[in-house]
């Protein structure tokens, strides 16, 4: 059998229609979404890492892979270090 290909759009699409099985509370209507799933189209940026930082990303996929069996996206890793460090610098000291 062969498997009809889905676009990466409609799989996007797809996953937050799923939130509403994880959060059923009304997550896709904007309320409260788990890390790493926003309503909004993510912004593509050009950004430059050093070689070790992208070798520390690939040992964090491997890591969650080996956990969870799921290898989880280098955006959404990169995207969770970030929401982490907009924390960090918002806080007044």
């Amino acid at each position: 059998m062969s498997q009809k290909r889905v676009s990466l759009g409609e799989r996007r699409l797809q996953d937050r229609r799923g939130i509403d099985v994880l959060i059923p509370n009304g997550a896709s209507e904007g309320n409260v979404l788990p890390a790493g799933k926003h309503a909004e189209r993510p912004a593509k940026v050009t950004l430059y890492v050093r070689p070790d930082q992208v070798t520390g990303l690939e040992e964090i996929q491997l890591a969650e892979r080996r956990r969870t069996g799921r290898k989880p996206d280098k955006s959404d890793l990169v995207q969770e270090a970030l929401d982490l460090l907009i924390q960090k610098y918002s806080k007044t000291p």
